[in-house]
């Protein structure tokens, strides 16, 4: 990665988009291709290789603000922002997760460590500060701006991906406040506040989200996310959120995760 392309990422992370742009577009004009790509992602050009073209194409401003949400239930925080992410950038994700799939990890209650499980069979990976990008670095900005919480208070992204037959059982996202396991995470990270899940395609059956207090499956189209609350407003853990990843019966399933927490992390995810 070049100097200039680094900068223009950092500054997108500290939501200096216009800045971010301009200093992507210079990367592309001298060359770098992995500039030129990012840009023509975010313009929704995948063929143009014009960096000044790319860059007047994309408004910093609408370039980080999602479509309105729309509520799916009374019972709980729970709605949909359509078209949350552009095509361009859902197979651009895709893409760069493909390579990075490892198999997925549960909090265990237990003993508070991560580990393997049957009840979650479908692959990860998370996209941490050396894997940065600026069509990433859009989709956080785009999760700050819908939900009000800024990217300092957010996780990594994560990629998740469902092949036929695998699944993410039921749990919820929020970190147990009962569980002594868990004391010092939300001491230091605090609270999972707030999920986020975008479905980044589309050519596979089945495969719903599942909140069966809610009684409600969604499955959203290219780009769509689902946005919840993990928490009620006094802050305690909302247990009408239980839910689970059902498997595809066919096709492969890809959805990009975004965990919110309610502090700023004291270290950049």
């Amino acid at each position: 990665m070049t100097k200039e392309l680094s900068a223009a990422i950092e500054a997108a992370h500290a939501q200096r988009w216009a800045e971010a742009l301009d200093l992507a577009a210079r990367a592309a004009a001298a060359g770098n291709a992995a500039a030129t790509a990012q840009l023509a992602t975010l313009a929704g050009a995948p063929d143009e290789t014009d960096a000044a073209k790319l860059r007047a194409a994309i408004d910093p401003v609408a370039l980080v603000t999602p479509p309105p949400l729309e509520r799916l239930s009374n019972d709980a925080g729970i709605a949909c922002s359509r078209g949350f992410a552009t095509p361009e950038m859902c197979a651009w994700v895709i893409t760069r997760a493909q390579s990075r799939l490892e198999p997925s990890m549960v909090n265990d209650a237990s003993t508070g460590e991560m580990r393997q499980h049957p009840m979650r069979t479908a692959y990860t990976c998370a996209f941490g500060p050396p894997d940065r990008d600026l069509v990433l670095a859009a989709l956080q900005a785009r999760a700050a701006n819908l939900t009000r919480v800024p990217v300092v208070m957010h996780e990594a992204p994560n990629v998740i991906s469902y092949q036929p037959g695998q699944q993410f059982g039921m749990h919820v996202d929020f970190i147990d406040p009962q569980n002594p396991h868990f004391a010092r995470e939300l001491e230091v990270l605090g609270q999972r506040a707030t999920t986020i899940v975008t479905y980044l395609n589309d050519d596979f059956d089945d495969a719903p989200t599942h909140f069966p207090l809610l009684k409600l499956n969604v499955r959203g189209g290219i780009g769509d996310a689902i946005a919840w609350s993990n928490v009620r407003p006094d802050g305690t853990p909302d247990t009408n959120t239980v839910h689970a990843g059902m498997p595809p019966t066919r096709g492969r399933k890809w959805v990009l995760s975004q965990w919110l927490r309610n502090k700023p992390l004291p270290y950049n995810l």
